[in-house]
């Protein structure tokens, strides 16, 4: 004889068989959400490194003040965790590094400067890891159809025209008419001395010495004095730190006077100003930089956050930086998850404010309003010069004699 079992003995049963199951279909919560930061934090790019990771940490504090990104799969707010890789300069050293946080760390997504962009984005488009490169004007990772790749971040034509759009300011009958390149023989110097050759072709210059170097060259004299016996009045060149130094000091023994002089990406940090004092003043920077003079929503907050940490205004890469966490946080919560092709899908959709101003992709994940600044060395400082609005001072030029610094 069966012993039939009370009603309520087998109810009981039942909920608890269905809450094991689901508990164990049910994926537990993250204890943060990793973020992948590959930065040259050691050898001649270092110099931006630097600047870069302290805008990823300086943002994820502040969205882990609140509790985190809330993320409606969970139905909770999860830190925002930032993981930092050497790549020691090195673009050997990037794909080893960004597969590391892929199985290892399972990032959400990878962010970094110019390397990650020669040579990471095969490893984040294999494993649909949405990435943004800054300090990256390098256009053609956007011309292979990548899907995950994007750049908060001014790309070479953009820098070009900024360039010279500032330069055009200057009256028609004070304006250069000549400019030299100093080329640096590597990938994205090459396109961005080319771009802004036909920039500066399309508006009246004209191209008087255009020479390639390598990188780490101790001599920059041939160069010099060639681009001042062509009477280049402009002189245009995209360096590493310590060539831009170099270049410097000797255009000063050589008494090299150009009317203009833009150093893209070496003079970009304060070692500029202390290695050089007054031989680094009048230098432009444009088209890649943002400042901490520009009145877009956050950026008071986060160069008071800067100056509290560092005690001093918050660097150039700072900004791009901040914003590449605040996008990425925002399309977590419009996705709702941690998949990272949802949270590609919202990047993609980016339609916001930040500290770069306003976020807004092209379908190869470059900017459609990049952030115009234009910094100009003064007085062994970095003064936001352009655009007019939100100015600190004017645009020095031409730039004084030597004799007369």
């Amino acid at each position: 004889m069966k012993t039939k079992l009370p009603i309520y003995l087998i109810l009981s049963v039942v909920l608890i068989e269905i809450h094991a199951a689901g508990a164990m279909g049910a994926s537990p919560t993250p204890q943060t959400i990793p973020f992948g930061a590959v930065l040259s934090m050691s050898g001649p790019l270092s110099n931006l490194a630097q600047q870069i990771k302290a805008g990823y940490e300086i943002a994820a504090e502040d969205i882990n003040r609140t509790g985190g990104i809330f993320v409606k799969e969970y139905g909770q707010k999860i830190p925002i965790e930032v993981i930092v890789l050497d790549t020691e300069s090195s673009a050997m050293k990037v794909v080893s590094r960004v597969e590391w946080l892929y199985t290892s760390r399972k990032v959400v997504a990878f962010g970094g400067e110019g390397l990650i962009a020669l040579t990471g984005q095969g490893v984040a488009e294999r494993n649909k890891i949405p990435t943004f490169a800054i300090a990256a004007p390098l256009s053609t990772p956007h011309e292979r159809g990548l899907k995950y790749w994007f750049s908060p971040f001014a790309k070479s034509l953009d820098v070009a025209k900024n360039i010279s759009d500032i330069l055009d300011t200057v009256p028609a009958e004070k304006r250069a008419k000549t400019v030299a390149i100093f080329q640096e023989n590597e990938d994205w110097p090459m396109e961005q001395a080319e771009v802004f050759r036909k920039e500066v072709l399309q508006r009246g210059y004209k191209v008087v010495f255009f020479e390639k170097y390598p990188r780490i060259t101790k001599d920059f004299s041939p160069l010099i004095t060639a681009a001042k016996n062509a009477g280049a009045e402009v002189l245009f060149s995209c360096p590493v730190a310590p060539d831009g130094m170099t270049m410097m000091r000797q255009m000063k023994e050589l008494d090299y006077n150009p009317k203009a002089v833009v150093v893209i990406r070496g003079a970009e940090d304060l070692s500029w100003g202390k290695a050089l004092g007054p031989v680094g003043d009048y230098v432009i920077l444009a088209g890649m930089s943002w400042h901490h003079h520009l009145n877009y929503p956050g950026v008071d907050n986060l160069n008071a956050a800067f100056q509290s940490k560092f005690g001093r205004p918050a660097d150039l890469m700072t900004g791009s930086a901040y914003a590449s966490i605040q996008i990425l946080a925002a399309a977590i919560e419009k996705a709702g998850t941690l998949d990272t092709t949802k949270i590609r899908d919202a990047i993609a959709a980016t339609d916001m404010m930040t500290v770069m101003g306003k976020i807004k992709f092209r379908p190869n994940g470059t900017l459609i309003d990049p952030c115009p600044a234009v910094v100009q060395w003064l007085g062994a400082d970095r003064k936001l010069v352009w655009p007019k609005e939100f100015r600190e001072t004017s645009f020095v030029y031409p730039i004084p004699p030597w004799k007369e610094r």
